[in-house]
């Protein structure tokens, strides 16, 4: 049976924003979440939200980043990654891309972004990031680079 999010994540009432996406337990630092949003020219903002993409809101407290690739990640709803190890590698040339990934402000226009944990998260806390794709009433903000 089809499931929109994995079963470690929900929706609920923010107070942030409208809807939020909260953890259903505990997930590790530098946990893989899930693929958030994928390069299509035909949609506003240029990109299809993905369920996991469409509930996590903007903090200046973020918990998860949002990383990207030309490739869909071979990983697994918390799986460990470095975010540091396939940018270095790529650039000395040593990698196959397989699993490369990047920091949005290394590579705007990647077919697929994603989420990563960049603290511990508790069950019942609130995934955010520090940045978003559109203008929220709340905060006034807008496009942001990270």
């Amino acid at each position: 049976m089809y499931k929109p999010l994995p079963k470690q994540l929900t929706i609920k009432k923010s107070p942030i924003e409208g809807l939020g996406l909260y953890a259903t337990e505990d997930i590790k630092k530098n946990s893989y979440i899930g693929v958030t949003h994928i390069r299509d020219e035909q949609f506003e903002n240029k990109y299809i939200r993905t369920p996991v993409g469409g509930f996590y809101n903007h903090s200046n407290k973020p918990n998860v980043i949002r990383m990207v690739s030309d490739l869909l990640p071979k990983l697994q709803f918390g799986d460990i990654v470095d975010t540091k190890k396939n940018i270095k590698e790529e650039k000395d040339h040593n990698t196959s891309l397989e699993n490369a990934f990047y920091h949005l402000q290394e590579k705007s226009d990647a077919k697929y972004m994603f989420l990563i944990t960049i603290k511990d998260i508790k069950a019942g806390d609130e995934l955010t990031a520090n940045y978003n794709l559109y203008t929220y009433p709340k905060t006034g903000i807008g496009i942001q680079a990270f």
